[in-house]
């Protein structure tokens, strides 16, 4: 069986729109208003400036929570981060 180009072209479209939304879902900062306990740890390691800790915590309870590192670090704290490594 078949399938029209139509449909074919529709499928891909729908495919692509779900793709953009999930990369999109990534896209927020969570500490401003941490909902849940593992957002407060994480918000708490990046604000102590322990980015280190922080990928190390995002890490071990990946396949728990499903936690993304960028979610909690703000571009103060790269800046911060970036200027107590330069000399």
């Amino acid at each position: 069986m078949k399938t029209s180009k139509q449909s074919s072209r529709i499928s891909l479209a729908v495919a692509a729109v779900a793709a953009l939304v999930s990369m999109g879902a990534h896209a927020e900062y969570r500490c401003q208003a941490p909902p849940t306990l593992e957002d407060k740890v994480a918000c708490g390691l990046a604000k102590l400036d322990r980015p280190d800790e922080l990928r190390l915590f995002i890490e071990r309870t990946s396949s728990i929570y499903g936690l993304y590192f960028y979610d909690y670090v703000s571009p103060e704290d790269v800046d911060r981060w970036h200027s107590a490594l330069t000399p």
